[in-house]
């Protein structure tokens, strides 16, 4: 397993993780008073993320190799269909919000909801962008030994 899937999976665990405790801490508060404030302190645990070069280091010396031209275009692609993806998620999610917040004069958006959707389109793009990633690898690596 190289650096790039290393990440993808890290990545991965860490946003799984907070979603999970994020959501039931808010449900255990809603549930206990009847409505939320300190459930998405939570997302606090996305502060993991930047350990990742601490914790998936470049390979010291002349001789070692961190990336070649498959893997730098592996990368490029994901990052390209999570940038699709993400865009077109986002578009029709934009207009989902409008839909179901109900439509005409007197409706509003609460001022929550941006913040939020913009937390969760970087959690979309970095879910998407991961599993791209180790789909990729998964797909061209049978057979090969790491």
């Amino acid at each position: 397993m190289n650096r790039y899937q290393k990440l993808a999976w890290f990545n991965l665990i860490v946003i799984t993780a907070t979603i999970l405790i994020t959501t039931t801490a808010i449900a255990i508060e809603i549930h206990i008073r009847g409505y939320s404030t300190i459930g998405l302190w939570f997302i606090v645990i996305l502060a993991l993320l930047r350990l990742k070069p601490f914790l998936f280091k470049k390979p010291q010396g002349q001789n070692k190799v961190v990336c070649d031209e498959r893997d730098k275009f592996i990368v490029k692609r994901a990052v390209s269909f999570a940038y699709t993806i993400f865009w077109i998620v986002f578009f029709v999610s934009s207009f989902a919000v409008h839909i179901f917040m109900g439509m005409g004069p007197k409706s509003s958006v609460p001022t929550i909801t941006l913040p939020l959707m913009a937390v969760g389109g970087a959690l979309f793009m970095k879910i998407l962008c991961s599993v791209a990633i180790l789909v990729q690898y998964g797909r061209t690596s049978k057979g090969e030994k790491s």
